[in-house]
Formats: structure tokens, sequence, C-alpha cells
């Protein structure tokens, strides 16, 4: 049951969680996808909720990192893979706090522009990691 009982927007009562196509834009880039959320069928707003918006955040994510040239959640969890390391071993030595990678992996939170070129840089050069192990040894 919806904790509503009418829309709020038009206030009829064809309000309901169901799946809708949503086009969005992001640098003059559109994106279309599927959006749960509670969607009215008379005036055709919605609410998306916290459950519904983390259905679509990874898919979000990777396209608005196709369009400003970073890694998408999936490329850095293979980069990771690659490199042999864990989501808590990887934020140890790159930083950004524990559960930084599991964040980035989900497209929670946007990689950052350098930690994007670091970790390309390391998936096309891994004997480089034993550099940063050193390095972060001695600190």
């Amino acid at each position: 049951m919806n904790k509503y009982s009418e829309c709020p927007f038009c206030g009829k009562k064809k309000w309901r969680h169901q799946i809708r196509k949503v086009t969005i834009h992001y640098k003059s880039h559109p994106l279309t996808y599927e959006q749960p959320g509670l969607w009215c069928d008379s005036c055709r707003e919605g609410v998306i909720g916290g459950t519904d918006r983390n259905a679509t955040q990874k898919i979000l994510q990777t396209f608005r990192a196709k369009i400003d040239g970073l890694l998408s959640p999936d490329e850095v969890k293979s980069i990771r893979k690659t490199l042999k390391m864990t989501q808590h071993t990887a934020s140890s030595l790159f930083g950004g706090g524990v559960n930084a990678f599991s964040r980035y992996e989900r497209g929670e939170t946007p990689v950052p522009k350098s930690l994007a070129q670091l970790l390309t840089l390391l998936h096309n050069h891994p004997e480089l990691i034993r550099e940063l192990r050193r390095t972060q040894k001695n600190h």
C-alpha cells in the first residue's frame, strides 16, 4: 500500500508504485532508463524514494562517468580486482575512507578524477603498485 492515498501533486487517486521510462540530460547528453517510483497515472508526476533511487544509482553514475571521461563503477571494481586488492586494502592505499571503494563500485559516489587517473595508470602498469606500497610503509 502506498503511504499516500492520493497523488500529492494533483490530488487524484491514481497514485501507485510502478516503473516508468525517464529521460534525463547530463551536459546535454540524454539517457532514457527505467525508474521505479510512486507515479500518478493522472498527472504523470512521481516521487522516487530511497529504495527506488538505489535501484538506478549505478546506471546513472555509469552514464555520468562516461560523459566525464571517468571510470564507471564496474571499471573501478575490475581494476581493483585485477590489482588483487580488497575494497578495504584499496581504501587504505588510495584514501577516501574505509568504505570508499564500496561506494564507488555501487555507484553511490563518483570516483574522483585523480583516483580514476591513478587506477588507469596502475591498470596499464601494475608493477607500479609495489612503489605505492613501499611509499606507504615508509610513512
